[in-house]
């Protein structure tokens, strides 16, 4: 109501403040413009930058996304003068950006610690000064199986593995929130057989306690921060210096700013260059670079060490070098070869049922109605099993769209769209650009 009554006049909010109705609105600014969490997937399904664009549009007004890494298809549109470029070549106070070391994790032998980062560490600690970790995976261990008869705990309702959460010896499921208690000995053979295996951030907390006595760690990841306010008090107690070293998943990556950090460590980088997307690469740069840029921004300089086992990566190395430009050529190119955005557009259609054999059915007719009605110059892929394809009982079913011009296409995802809205059985979900794939 205060916005409405023009009682303030700057308004910050998360993406659905984009609605806002604010008057004589003069200025949109899209901060980390980058990040995933603009596209909202569930019904209402919209895309913030999208609705950011109308609105600048209907009100003759500069619209800025901001990020110190732009998604491929914005800074592709500053080459087409699409976007006008401004560009920030020095660090707000003028630091020096860190300096960044990769680890061959392939020589530690399957340590969690590299011996290079376990000395800088100590070195941290012994100066007084502070550290960041990241990993971007919750829990304990990813899954547990037996040894013995090679069962393994998975969610009956969705097509994955149950995580190890240790603090309340419980496995959960990270989509529909199943959990169990966890059994002292194989549920199948009976065994004491049981292996935990992956990492996640709270085992290496206890690794952090076994290696560094004197550490004061606080965690930050989805298990941490529910309660409310308890985000903000973790990141006021590690800027007091009540704890000197902070370890959490991709929310430390960006916006956080203590001048007490000298040091960043990223456990493990090969996480999420090995998830099933096109924008692999991309996300990967963008969560790595925009972590290490919490290192040094003090009086004192920065050191990032990044622990992997593909060392000549490229994508990892130009993280390494800082260098975003170099980064953004090299992707252009393999996204130019494999025709995806910023080349082409992508409509992703999704059809769900709770019995696998209706879904698969319908997304074949689907299939088969687009094929009959699109150009031939536009790619269709599918129908397949989602990444995600079974949650909460429902089975995922998913066709891609490749095409260069909407009009080609919308109309008849339209007429999808109506045929199924009132279909009691199945649900189709459209979604122009995805934002996963």
């Amino acid at each position: 109501m205060k916005i409405y009554k023009g009682e303030v006049k700057i308004v910050v909010g998360t993406r659905s403040s984009i609605f806002v109705p604010i008057k004589n609105l003069g200025l949109i600014i899209i901060d980390e413009e980058h990040s995933d969490s603009y596209k909202q997937d569930s019904l209402p399904r919209y895309d913030a930058i999208k609705v950011a664009e109308y609105r600048a549009k209907l009100n003759n007004i500069p619209l800025v996304l901001a990020s110190a890494t732009p998604s491929l298809e914005s800074k592709a549109r500053t080459l087409k003068n699409v976007y006008t470029l401004v560009e920030i070549k020095k660090r707000a106070n003028n630091n020096p950006l860190p300096e960044t070391i990769l680890v061959d994790m392939q020589k530690e032998k399957g340590n969690i610690f590299s011996k290079e980062l376990i000395n800088l560490i100590n070195d941290r600690l012994n100066k007084n000064e502070q550290i960041i970790l990241l990993l971007n995976r919750r829990g304990f261990s990813t899954f547990i199986t037996c040894s013995n008869c090679g069962y393994t705990y998975k969610c009956p309702n969705c097509d994955i593995t149950l995580t190890y959460h240790k603090s309340n010896d419980t496995l959960r499921c990270h989509y529909c929130s199943y959990n169990i208690k966890k059994d002292e000995l194989c549920p199948s053979c009976h065994e004491n057989a049981l292996n935990y295996l992956g990492l996640g951030t709270q085992k290496v907390e206890e690794e952090i306690f076994n290696l560094f006595k004197s550490a004061k760690v606080i965690r930050m990841d989805q298990d941490t921060t529910t309660k409310k306010g308890s985000y903000q008090n973790i990141i006021d107690e590690f800027a007091s210096g009540k704890y000197n070293i902070l370890l959490g998943t991709q929310m430390i990556s960006k916006g956080l700013d203590f001048a007490g950090v000298t040091l960043v460590g990223i456990i493990n980088a090969d996480t999420s260059l090995n998830i099933p997307d096109f924008r692999a690469n991309e996300k990967t740069f963008s969560l790595l670079y925009q972590t290490s840029g919490r290192a040094g921004r003090g009086k004192k300089p920065g050191t990032v060490v990044i622990q992997t086992f593909n060392p000549d990566n490229k994508v990892l190395n130009y993280v390494k070098g800082n260098d975003y430009d170099s980064f953004f050529k090299y992707e252009l190119d393999i996204r130019h070869k494999l025709y995806y955005p910023p080349f082409c557009y992508i409509a992703l259609i999704k059809v769900l049922s709770k019995s696998y054999e209706q879904s698969s059915k319908e997304a074949n007719i689907i299939k088969k109605h687009l094929s009959n009605k699109l150009n031939k110059n536009i790619v269709i892929l599918g129908p397949t099993p989602s990444s995600l394809f079974k949650v909460n009982n429902i089975y995922h079913f998913q066709i891609a769209i490749k095409y260069k011009n909407e009009e080609d296409v919308l109309n008849i995802l339209n007429e999808i769209n109506d045929k199924y809205v009132l279909n009691k059985n199945v649900e189709v979900q459209i979604t122009i650009n995805p934002s996963k794939f």
